[in-house]
């Protein structure tokens, strides 16, 4: 809690605080309390000791309530009617000084349990206030608003009046009531006698003064503080601790003064006129040093020297401003060259210093993904010896079990093998399914079409049956009969694979005819990722992965490839999926659903029982953490 000022005497007060204690108001408090709650004298002056203890400091606010509660209770009151009275007590004697007590005051009310939501608005200011801020309150407190200007200078005029006593009541009255186009406020009756009430009542425990006045109190409060803490600080020095600290001080060198500050001082050491006061001495300082810096000109220098103290001048007459003007015009021309040429050192020095920091901050930052990158190799060899090893082991227990040396398997081949796996299925080669390998060039033969009489068709390319050579009328020309009719690929290489699939199904299709119009020619076109991205639809999607979550997870990969690329092919990419027929079929069903008032998996479920492909929820779950992570 903070500590609170204390006052050795009423002359000590604030002239607010020492109104309110001399008002009748709070002289006869204690008399009602000991009327309500039949009190005895000795009682009363109890009450009365421990609040004036509290108010001057001696005490805080919550000794003093201990100290009425103990001569007070059970003798007199009960634990309730104590409450009760408290409660009385420090709405009549201490609410309307609460600024001087603060937290002292609410922690009493807490502890107590006493609301203070009902009680007046009105407070003691224990600082002084312009008329202007008290029309504002008296405002507040009647209840109604200042509109504009001309009302508040109005009520204004009106309060201050009634301080110095220019108009009375009844006077005051007549203006509040006044229609506003006739120089009144145009306030009701029953309004108006609250204004003069709240404003009688603040003229009485307030000190009021115009702004001119408390700007003056402002300057001569600030200088009596200065004042004071000088004071302290120098009879602080009296300790062995501090005195010991000063004489280390003036032992060591002092600090180098600036060339700008050895100009300004030489500057005000020729003039004709120093200020007497402090404060005007460091403001024409102040003006001397803008004038060598060439923030003002000489003009300009001349007004302010000529310009009002309370609005930041030196306040000398014409005379003397021009005077002044030329003295430290002289020292401008004597000394601008030298604190220009210091101030341009300076600002290279700082720019010196900047631009080593950032080669610093360079230099670091280089070290630092240096070695960033240094550990991601480390670990990139780590984990490919451990798969070596892996390889080993595996191809030694393969040995001790009696198995031929196999080859070891690059962990690439098995993940692309994974890969190729939960894409297209199990994948046999062409060869393993019936195709013959691919003939390496040889020397040019006849062609059939010389062999063969001109009228003899040519054998087909495919074997046929009996039947289909004789609804085709097309002679069979060394068929070979096998006892499982297949469709073998006629030449392909090793590489070729087909699914197995393709192999189960390969016998349904022996007794299909090839047509030439079923065989189309073009060369094969090459998609990049964008248009990967860009063309992706549900089937698709489903294709990648059984897992709606690693079909999402690939088309991120691809997203990441492109970002490598730069930030452009990110975006690109990016705006690609979401322009995707999967995106957009994820949006229609998220679209439903709102407009429904329903869950994905009851629109979902709605959709596939009437026949419609559409997103489980699972894919919806998926496609919803992928757009989470694709941002630009």
């Amino acid at each position: 809690m903070a500590t609170r000022q204390k006052f050795k005497s009423f002359s000590e007060m604030p002239e607010g605080l020492r109104k309110f204690l001399y008002s009748k108001d709070f002289a006869d408090a204690e008399k009602l309390l000991q009327a309500q709650y039949k009190f005895k004298d000795e009682q009363t002056i109890l009450i009365g000791d421990k609040m004036m203890n509290a108010i001057f400091g001696d005490i805080q606010l919550s000794q003093a309530v201990s100290g009425i509660k103990a001569g007070l209770v059970p003798a007199v009151l009960d634990q309730a009617g104590f409450a009760q009275m408290l409660s009385d007590l420090l709405k009549i004697e201490t609410w309307p000084i609460r600024d001087l007590f603060g937290e002292e005051l609410t922690a009493v009310l807490n502890e107590y349990g006493i609301s203070s939501a009902t009680w007046p608005l009105f407070k003691v200011h224990l600082l002084p206030v312009t008329y202007s801020a008290a029309a504002t309150e008296v405002a507040a407190l009647s209840g109604f608003s200042l509109l504009g200007t001309q009302m508040r200078e109005r009520l204004r005029d009106l309060i201050m009046s009634r301080a110095k006593n220019v108009r009375v009541d009844a006077q005051v009255r007549e203006a509040l009531v006044r229609p506003a186009d006739f120089g009144g406020l145009g306030l009701d009756e029953a309004t108006a006698d609250k204004t003069i009430q709240n404003a009688n009542q603040l003229i009485a425990s307030a000190q009021l003064m115009s702004e001119d006045e408390y700007s003056n109190w402002l300057s001569d409060e600030a200088r009596k503080k200065s004042e004071a803490q000088a004071q302290a600080e120098v009879a602080s020095a009296s300790t062995e601790e501090e005195e010991e600290i000063a004489k280390i001080k003036a032992g060591m060198p002092p600090k180098p003064a600036s060339v700008l500050d050895e100009a300004v001082e030489k500057a005000y050491a020729g003039l004709t006129f120093r200020p007497p006061d402090e404060y005007l001495s460091s403001r024409l300082r102040h003006i001397i040093s803008s004038r060598l810096r060439d923030i003002r000109n000489s003009l300009e220098v001349e007004q302010l020297l000529q310009r009002d103290t309370k609005v930041g001048g030196v306040g000398l007459d014409q005379a003397q401003a021009r005077q002044l003007a030329q003295q430290i015009e002289a020292a401008y021309a004597a000394s601008h060259d030298a604190v220009l040429s210091d101030e341009k050192q300076k600002i290279e020095s700082e720019m010196q210093s900047q631009k080593s920091k950032i080669e610093e901050r360079k230099k670091r930052e280089a070290d630092e993904h240096a070695k960033w990158y240094q550990e991601k190799i480390q670990a990139r060899k780590q984990e490919e010896e451990k798969q070596k090893q892996l390889a080993d082991q595996l191809k030694q227990s393969f040995k001790a079990a009696g198995g031929t040396e196999i080859e070891p398997v690059h962990p690439l081949d098995i993940k692309e093998k994974k890969l190729e796996i939960e894409r297209f299925g199990e994948m046999v080669t062409a060869i393993q399914a019936g195709a013959s390998p691919l003939a390496e060039p040889a020397a040019k033969q006849p062609s059939a079409a010389t062999v063969l009489p001109a009228k003899q068709a040519m054998p087909p390319a495919w074997p046929v049956t009996p039947q289909q050579a004789a609804s085709a009328s097309v002679p069979v020309i060394n068929a070979p009969v096998a006892p499982k009719p297949s469709i073998p690929i006629q030449a392909a290489r090793p590489e070729v694979k087909v699914s197995k699939e393709t192999i189960i199904k390969q016998p349904l299709s022996a007794g299909l005819k090839p047509r030439v119009e079923d065989v189309k020619f073009g060369s094969p076109k090459l998609m990049s990722l964008i248009d990967e991205l860009k063309q992706m639809t549900v089937s698709e999607f489903r294709r990648m992965a059984k897992n709606p979550d690693i079909a999402a997870q690939k088309i991120l990969q691809k997203v990441e490839t492109l970002s490598q690329e730069s930030f452009e092919q990110r975006v690109r990419g990016i705006q690609a999926f979401q322009a995707s027929a999967l995106q957009q079929a994820y949006l229609a069903l998220v679209s439903e659903t709102f407009r429904l008032g329903k869950s994905v998996q009851e629109v979902a479920d709605a959709k596939r029982v009437s026949g419609l492909d559409t997103l489980s929820p699972a894919e919806v779950s998926a496609v919803i953490s992928l757009n989470s992570k694709l941002h630009f």
